[in-house]
């Protein structure tokens, strides 16, 4: 019943911290379990919330006992969290015995055709990049299903986990669900009893699960191909997508732009070097321009178009929405701001934290209010504020971003009074960059379709 109801909750929170949430894949999930579903881990507790809240069938997470704890704390976290402790060795080398018993709630829970969530890297680095697995997913599939004569069917479920920043807020989540792994169809009939087998096998899907976990991910070798990644999503991909008719809300289709041109550039990096150097170079002198300026870049690609008055009427209907909604938010939003500022803690975590304080800041609050209200003149029709205060909260984030952009926009008309050349010279070197990247995915595609 707990879980049901965070559940809810975490979802409408999830919707209210990220600007864009996407999910994709879920019709690879069967129907009925058993499970095992595989994550990446960027954001330490933010990322069992985004797949309870993903998928449909309700999950047993495998979380670090140094986390689950004791008491009152371990209770919450066996009996209403889902969560079954695993001792990790480089942490609890005491405890680390306890993970028989691990071990055993696992193939029970798959047993009863129960779902788990397994984060196989082991630990949670925020990078776009998949580490290295631990084999302990593939022993407990092999495991549970030795138990029951390799009868049980259990799908290994890859999801990956994208955000755009995952501790900044209103940034964008895309989850991407991948095929599933069959353990017991990958082994061979004749020796899946045999230990030895057993051991060598478990290497080799952990090999396999690795190369499908990436496949939902972007999956990057560096920070600096991380860094560039980053600074192309300020430049590059509004007009590749535009370009390609990808629209704004298509975060599956720019995803896979994104792993195309990541592929692009590693592979120019490697063989035309010194372009590649240049380039680079032009992109951090084209973006430290913006700054300097307070302008963005799709102003800069829409300049010269027509100014549009329909976002002045826009501004005008929709003020009377903002006010309402900015009056009934604002107290719980610099609550969270606050709140997570004082807190001491890991970077891994600042996401998680943030999103834990704003589930319960916020509906704490539109309790309180709520009962206020129905006790002073609504009456039972208060049930339904809540609703009203979270959907105009939303969008009063949406009018804020939108009078940022046109404050960005004034900017860029006022440099266009004073100092056109430079906007030409702006509009040219964006120009010049998005050839370069384009002629470059083009060439990569054409070699890649030739072999």
């Amino acid at each position: 019943m707990i879980y049901a109801i965070l559940k809810i909750l975490s979802r409408l929170t999830i919707w209210g911290y990220f600007r864009k949430v996407k999910i994709v894949g879920r019709e690879r999930i069967p129907k009925t379990g058993p499970y095992i579903f595989v994550a990446n881990h960027p954001s330490a507790f933010m990322d069992p919330i985004v797949v309870a809240t993903s998928i449909r069938p309700p999950v047993y997470f495998i979380a670090a006992g140094e986390y689950v704890g004791t008491g009152l704390k371990g209770w919450l976290f066996k009996k209403a969290l889902h969560s079954i402790p695993v001792y990790r060795p480089s942490t609890r080398p005491e405890d680390a015995h306890k993970n028989k018993d691990m071990f055993v709630k696992c193939y029970d829970h798959l047993a009863k055709k129960g779902a788990l969530l397994i984060f196989p890297e082991g630990v949670s680095l925020t990078e776009k990049k998949l580490k290295p697995l631990k084999t302990g997913t593939i022993r407990i599939a092999i495991g549970a299903e030795e138990l029951h004569a390799f009868e049980l069917g259990i799908p290994i479920i890859p999801i990956g986990l994208n955000y755009s920043d995952p501790h900044s807020f209103r940034s964008d989540l895309f989850v991407k669900i991948g095929r599933p792994i069959y353990v017991n169809e990958l082994l061979d009939e004749e020796k899946r009893l045999d230990k030895d087998y057993q051991i060598a096998k478990t290497r080799d899907l952990t090999g396999l699960l690795q190369e499908k976990m990436q496949a939902t991910i972007l999956h990057l070798d560096s920070e600096e191909d991380e860094e560039l990644l980053e600074k192309l999503e300020t430049i590059f991909y509004r007009e590749v997508k535009k370009q390609l008719g990808v629209k704004y809300s298509d975060q599956e289709g720019e995803f896979k732009i994104q792993k195309d041109f990541i592929a692009a550039i590693k592979h120019f990096k490697l063989n035309d070097a010194e372009l590649f150097e240049v380039t680079e170079k032009k992109v951090d002198d084209y973006i430290a321009q913006l700054a300097a300026h307070n302008i963005s870049d799709k102003d800069i690609g829409e300049f010269g178009n027509r100014y549009r008055f329909k976002r002045v009427g826009t501004f005008i209907l929709g003020l009377p929405f903002f006010i309402f909604g900015l009056i009934h938010n604002f107290v719980p939003y610099k609550l969270v701001g606050i709140l997570t500022s004082k807190i001491k803690m890991e970077v891994t975590f600042a996401g998680s934290m943030s999103l834990a304080i704003g589930l319960f800041s916020f509906l704490l609050w539109y309790i309180g209010i709520s009962i206020m209200l129905g006790k002073l003149f609504l009456g039972w029709w208060a049930l339904a504020y809540p609703v009203l205060m979270y959907v105009t909260g939303l969008y009063a984030l949406l009018y804020r971003t939108a009078i940022q952009n046109s404050k960005q926009r004034k900017n860029l008309r006022k440099m266009a009074k004073t100092n056109r050349s430079q906007i030409s010279s702006l509009v040219s070197l964006r120009a010049g960059i998005i050839d370069v990247f384009m002629n470059w995915q083009k060439e990569y595609s054409d070699q890649f379709i030739e072999r």
